[in-house]
């Protein structure tokens, strides 16, 4: 595996399982959470016919395929993730040949195209992983031409704007999950072990302008979800890995059947995306 300023091994190696990403997959099949994230992402970053696009954290390919639809049949795109299994299962689809997959992070793409050759690198759901926030965003900036433009999408209580957690539909559900850890004494998740910067929205304009970017646009994907994806979404392996972090299968499996047992399926709640577009000086 690379390394790179993308990347920790750690957290790659949760990513990196071939359960856990055809679990990843089906989801995004089952359920419009990603695919609506990363529609509403692509249209905030105005993908034009013939750019050259990076897609930074590609996993199976979910924007990635958004990028296609705007890009037409000429342009370029890129697509990056340090994560092998979740590469393959991109890979296994049909691509138009302006497609490129590459396996690594921001360093590995910086190595394989010309500096200030991109028109728009754009990410996921995936940009607050790193540990080095400032040396991602460093990075990126060198990859883009001048007035090239970032695009990143971050659930929005990652960056601190949780009110919507507060929500009575919202509160039941966390109420439930909590009562059904401690009922079936799961551990709860671990204190993270990497150092954590700040996620504010404010932190995120400081570090993009730090790196060179003078404008800063900031919108939000109001997406609804449902009491049952929510729970099949903690339910994908990755996720469990923080939520239970020393539960075995067993308990898992008991866990998520005692979670959609007690739940209203269909009680909305909102879940949404904060989308940030940056332009570089």
């Amino acid at each position: 595996m690379r390394t790179g300023v993308w990347q920790h091994s750690e957290v790659v190696s949760h990513w990196d399982r071939d359960e856990n990403a055809a679990a990843y997959q089906r989801f995004c099949e089952d359920f419009a959470y990603y695919p609506s994230g990363s529609a509403a992402l692509v249209r905030a970053a105005a993908i034009a016919t013939g750019e050259k696009v990076a897609d930074l954290g590609c996993g199976t390919g979910v924007t990635t395929r958004a990028l296609v639809s705007r890009l037409g049949d000429s342009g370029a795109l890129w697509a990056v993730d340090p994560a092998a299994a979740m590469l393959r299962v991109a890979q296994a689809a049909k691509w138009p040949q302006q497609v490129r997959f590459v396996l690594g992070d921001i360093a590995t793409l910086v190595a394989q195209v010309p500096p200030e050759s991109l028109d728009v690198i754009v990410c996921a759901s995936a940009v607050w992983l790193p540990p080095n926030r400032h040396a991602l965003l460093r990075k990126v900036a060198q990859a883009l031409r001048p007035g090239g433009r970032f695009a990143l999408s971050i659930p929005s209580e990652f960056i601190g704007e949780s009110t919507h957690l507060l929500d009575e539909s919202a509160t039941r559900f966390l109420t439930t999950l909590v009562q059904v850890r401690q009922e079936l004494a799961l551990a709860p998740p671990l204190p993270p072990q990497l150092p954590i910067e700040p996620p504010s929205l404010g932190a995120w304009r400081e570090s993009l302008s730090s790196v060179g970017f003078a404008r800063i646009e900031v919108g939000v994907h109001p997406y609804v979800m449902t009491h049952a994806e929510w729970a099949a979404h903690l339910c994908l392996p990755v996720v469990l890995d923080g939520l239970l972090p020393l539960a075995r299968e067993s308990q898992r499996q008991q866990f998520a059947q005692q979670l959609l047992a007690r739940l209203d399926p269909i009680a909305p709640a909102a879940r949404p995306w904060h989308i940030l577009v940056a332009w570089r000086g």
